[in-house]
């Protein structure tokens, strides 16, 4: 496992355009200027996360948050929501039916059995990663949405779109969890643009609905656009959402 190999993609430090006026949720529209750091280049597949699983990955508390754990043991959560399902799980399709705290505890998972600091993006990395300085979406417009009427994500190696960074598929397919908070609860958004990463968002405590960026195949076109931003339970699990890592360069 040690010699792991994701393929990744690199963002070059730099000031990046968040928001989008035209978007509730995300406004108002700013500059953020954000470090270097490494984006995969696709999400996590079942078959990458079914290595987590046969570790005992669902069996060892230190790989998770706190109230992660808690919320394992209390669901008596035992692998992803669809592991083996016919439409949602083979092997090169996203994984999919995964809650924020078990894609935290996969990253947690992953840095320490490769040495590197593998982690879920923030919010800012992520809309970096797809829109880039000039802040275009992802091309070709050719998104997974409810418009497509394919009904499941495809395979991470049919790649929709591809952003200037060179990730595919940000758009659509799947939803992706981000670590950052939106709030309290899912109605509440305690945590507004402008983006601050100093103040409190990215704390992997408690039990606050995090951010997910992209769109996926059961929601329509408009919410795959880059800076939207989209939230959930860190608890929540659907066959629409997954997530995809990121480190620092």
């Amino acid at each position: 496992m040690a010699e792991l190999d994701i393929p990744v993609c690199e963002v070059p430090a730099g000031t990046y355009p968040l928001g989008d006026e035209g978007v509730i949720v995300s406004r108002p529209e700013h500059s953020v200027t954000l470090d270097a750091f490494l984006i995969a280049r696709v999400t996590v597949t079942n078959l990458d996360y079914l290595a987590f699983t046969a570790a005992g990955g669902y069996r060892e508390p230190r790989w998770w948050t706190d109230m992660g754990w808690r919320w394992r043991q209390s669901k008596d959560i035992t692998q992803p929501a669809y592991a083996g399902d016919s439409n949602w799980g083979k092997p090169d399709q996203p994984v999919v039916g995964v809650g924020w705290y078990e894609a935290v505890a996969y990253a947690t998972w992953l840095a320490e059995v490769t040495g590197q600091p593998w982690r879920l993006p923030t919010e800012a990395e992520w809309e970096a990663a797809a829109r880039g300085v000039e802040g275009d979406a992802p091309r070709p417009r050719r998104y997974n949405t409810a418009e497509q009427g394919l009904g499941y994500a495809w395979a991470v190696t049919e790649p929709g779109n591809i952003s200037w960074c060179g990730a595919w598929d940000l758009c659509g397919n799947v939803w992706e969890w981000c670590s950052t908070r939106w709030g309290h609860n899912w109605q509440t958004m305690d945590f507004a643009y402008p983006y601050k990463a100093g103040d409190g968002r990215e704390l992997l405590l408690g039990s606050h609905a995090r951010i997910m960026r992209g769109g996926s195949w059961f929601d329509g076109l408009r919410d795959a656009n880059p800076a939207n931003r989209g939230r959930y339970l860190p608890g929540s699990r659907g066959s629409n959402i997954g997530f995809r890592l990121a480190r620092s360069h």
